[in-house]
């Protein structure tokens, strides 16, 4: 063995022992930091409801939602473009330009659905269907071949989406139906469906995002979905609501601020990273974060009073331990190919006669065992 392959197995072999500490810290802070997007979402939900009952019951103005996301997308995409070309991301190649498009008519699809959801069904079925987005999204990574279904992974995943939606249902015991409830049953229908392809449409952004940040940075895939997102979101609002119509209350510019900077540049941009080490499954398995700190912001800042069914509380937090406890089937599968690409390198640089050194990379401490005759050619 020569002295400069030597040298490079050496150096594999300190990376190996120090790998797992820097990796499972990387791990770590990605994980906070999707938690800590998935709770801004929810502050921004708390703060745009409390505005919007507040223009409701003094402005003769009215709330609309397609035009709220337009401005929304329209006011991020550019930002996360100019962020993008300050870290000096390329342009998307070409290949890759339908998975990009594909990005932006998932997202579009998923916040015109929920509004749309919301609107016929109400906010408590909205939430209550929310919790399915990691449910479609580990099945679709693990049908695509991304993920392996590893039990610890499904068993934290089905605690949290039961928990989440414990929680809920809690919500629908205390609130009860309103009188007019049965006259509404087909606008519910077609709003339970509108759900169902919201998470859906959720769960396909989750799983091509991923494939995505492996081979561009997180900021560029985050700008050029919303760009798709904003086109399609503005012909939306221009096909729904005259134009009249469209100008924001003034007490909706503060949370439209939010929503652009915490939520859609910032939390957007968490998310990608994230996804750059961590399965689709974990950072979609987040979402169920959103009822469980929804229900403790209802409890100590709207006063709202706590039942039973918000013990669901627990199964989310085990079910979220167990997914975030669990080690990425894709790093193992890169382990795996980086050993196999080292014995193949070095099987081809075995001599006719001499010795044959074990890889320190692959076997710890085999440069201290025994030399063993050469393998025949």
């Amino acid at each position: 063995m020569t002295l400069k392959v030597k040298q490079k197995l050496e150096i594999d072999a300190d990376g190996a022992q120090a790998g797992p500490v820097a990796q499972r810290q990387d791990v770590w802070k990605r994980q906070v930091a999707i938690a800590t997007a998935q709770a801004s979402f929810v502050v921004g939900s708390v703060y745009l409801k409390a505005q919007i009952s507040r223009v409701e019951a003094s402005s003769p103005q009215s709330f609309e939602p397609v035009v709220f996301a337009f401005a929304r997308e329209a006011s991020a995409a550019p930002l996360l473009l100019l962020l993008a070309w300050l870290k000096g991301a390329p342009l998307p190649a070409r290949q890759d330009a339908l998975l990009f498009f594909l990005l932006g008519v998932c997202l579009f699809a998923s916040q015109l659905l929920y509004m749309l959801g919301i609107d016929l069904s109400g906010v408590v079925v909205a939430t209550c269907i929310q919790p399915a987005i990691p449910v479609f999204t580990a099945l679709l990574s693990i049908s695509l071949r991304q993920e392996a279904a590893n039990p610890r992974k499904l068993v934290g995943i089905a605690l949290s989406v039961l928990g989440a939606t414990a929680m809920v249902f809690g919500g629908v015991s205390a609130g009860g139906h309103g009188a007019g409830a049965d006259d509404q049953r087909g606008s519910m229908l077609v709003g339970n469906v509108c759900l169902v392809f919201n998470t859906a449409a959720m769960a396909v952004y989750y799983v091509y995002a991923k494939q995505l940040v492996a081979r561009y940075p997180p900021v560029l895939v985050a700008a050029w979905a919303y760009v798709v997102a904003a086109a399609l979101m503005g012909v939306a609002a221009v096909m729904v609501v005259p134009l009249p119509r469209w100008p924001l209350p003034a007490p909706l510019l503060g949370p439209l601020a939010y929503w652009v900077v915490i939520c859609s540049v910032l939390g957007y941009y968490v998310v990608a990273w994230g996804m750059q080490t961590l399965p689709a499954s974990q950072v979609a398995a987040f979402q169920c974060l959103q009822p469980f700190l929804g229900t403790v912001l209802a409890a100590s800042l709207l006063g709202e009073a706590l039942s039973a069914w918000d013990g669901g509380a627990l199964g989310v937090v085990a079910g979220l331990v167990l997914v975030c406890s669990e080690r990425g089937d894709t790093d193992t599968a890169i382990l795996v190919a980086r050993a196999r690409k080292l014995i193949r390198t070095q099987m081809r640089r075995v001599p006719s006669k001499g010795a044959f050194l074990l890889p320190s990379a692959i076997v710890p401490g085999a440069e201290q065992m025994p030399r063993t005759r050469a393998v025949p050619r």
